[in-house]
């Protein structure tokens, strides 16, 4: 009897410990939101207190708790009435699920922690930050934000700074990827006039760049193909949403809107480094 008391005790404890991860997860999510916007207009992201983009009004805390909020106030501003968009929602819940499953994929259970799993966690998080909104902004204005890939590359370079001191790894593949990185910015700066579309293509490449530096080589493959997937898949979406909607004897390819590459990569990159944390751990 004792012995079941402890083990339901422990499974208490686990499950408290998955729904603050999910909470976790949902507050970046709402961020995200947030970063989305703002960046692109270059206003501030940490210190300006979120507003209805229709009546202006500065939102108070309970206009500000993820999925509870949207829920409470039915998917509308509580000071205008405006519908807000349900892919907020979408978006904090799917991002509280990507924080729990990285959680269960690192096969974590508190509090006997590891700290070199803590580590990790903590670099998925950022590097999931980091791509989460370069995705939402590719998607919006379809434009990789170099700033957020640099940033990437300062905070990867912070946990392979660890492993080099407390486990020893060789570093050699981030100086690669880094010397890429900074190669292809200097390309995009100094010849910036000249790319025109291509532009958007040295971004993409640059993202390449952050995504090597997080993930094993071999897995690079992997995202590639994944992300190759999705625009092919994307692309007959789109078609077919063209042809139900116009006739097809008019329908011209010029039509479909222009790829996302940094979007797709973005969202395979999550797939695929979730994955690779569940074949590694589990």
């Amino acid at each position: 009897m004792g012995i079941c008391l402890l083990l339901n005790k422990g499974e208490n404890v686990d499950i408290f410990y998955y729904i603050m991860i999910f909470i976790m997860g949902t507050v970046f999510g709402s961020f995200f939101t947030l970063a989305v916007y703002r960046i692109p207009l270059k206003k501030d992201i940490t210190h300006e207190r979120s507003f209805c983009p229709t009546c202006n009004h500065k939102l108070g805390f309970w206009d500000m708790i993820p999925v509870l909020s949207y829920i409470a106030f039915r998917g509308k501003c509580r000071y205008c009435g405006e519908k807000i968009r349900i892919r907020y929602l979408i978006l904090e819940v799917l991002s509280g699920l990507v924080f729990l499953t990285e959680y269960l994929a690192l096969n974590m259970h508190f509090p006997n922690l590891e700290i070199g799993k803590i580590a990790l966690f903590v670099a998925f998080i950022f590097t999931y930050v980091t791509i989460a909104i370069i995705c939402g902004i590719d998607k919006e204005y379809r434009k990789v934000n170099v700033g957020l890939i640099i940033f990437g590359f300062i905070m990867e370079g912070l946990y392979i700074l660890y492993l080099y001191i407390v486990e020893g790894t060789i570093i050699y593949r981030y100086g690669m990827y880094l010397f890429m990185m900074i190669l292809l910015y200097i390309i995009n700066t100094v010849s910036i006039k000249k790319l025109g579309e291509s532009k958007y293509f040295i971004e993409c490449l640059m993202l390449c760049s952050y995504i090597g530096a997080c993930l094993e080589p071999e897995l690079l493959l992997l995202i590639a193909v994944l992300a190759g997937i999705l625009i092919v898949l994307n692309q007959i979406y789109q078609k077919m949403k063209k042809m139900f909607k116009d006739k097809p004897d008019i329908l011209q390819d010029n039509e479909l809107p222009k790829v996302r590459i940094g979007f797709f990569l973005g969202i395979a990159t999550i797939a695929v480094t979730i994955l690779e944390t569940y074949i590694t751990y589990m």
